[in-house]
């Protein structure tokens, strides 16, 4: 009998290994459109990226190095810096937010990969269209509410 118990424990962990998470399920629709182009990161353009746990946001970076984020459920924008250190996009939001997905404290810079991010961009427009430099929102939104006014380039299913 102990015999079967290894193999069945192996059976029972590449079972659970095999599962689709929401997050693999976005990356598997965003990696079959993997040749759509975007300006991605440019100064003076909006952009709405997609990721499972934020949902859609919306981010204008400016010339002058900041970046104003319209996150799903704040109601007003959160204002930061952005900057392009060799081949990371970096940026830093103020010391009194707050990211819920990572649980982290503003402040400090954080950076990504600009292939990685970029290919989490789904939409874009040149411009401020939303006028996000001004520290207002349109409105609260929802994590899975893209506002009509960008090109949008990608879709992904949001739940």
């Amino acid at each position: 009998m102990k015999q079967f118990i290894p193999l069945g424990c192996i059976v029972l962990a590449l079972s659970g290994c095999s599962r689709e998470t929401p997050r693999d399920k976005m990356f598997y629709e965003l990696r079959t459109q993997k040749d759509v182009q975007t300006p991605f990161p440019s100064a003076g353009y909006t952009y709405a990226s997609f990721d499972t746990g934020h949902g859609y946001q919306i981010e204008y970076l400016d010339s002058n190095g900041r970046a104003f984020l319209w996150y799903p459920g704040n109601r007003s924008a959160v204002s930061g810096e952005w900057k392009i250190v060799l081949d990371e996009i970096c940026y830093r939001y103020d010391s009194n937010t707050f990211n819920p997905q990572t649980l982290q404290r503003g402040g400090s810079w954080s950076c990504d990969y600009t292939g990685r991010a970029g290919y989490l961009v789904t939409g874009y427009q040149k411009g401020d269209p939303f006028n996000l430099r001004s520290g207002k929102i349109p409105y609260a939104r929802s994590k899975c509410d893209l506002p009509k006014g960008l090109n949008q380039v990608k879709n992904v299913s949001c739940k």
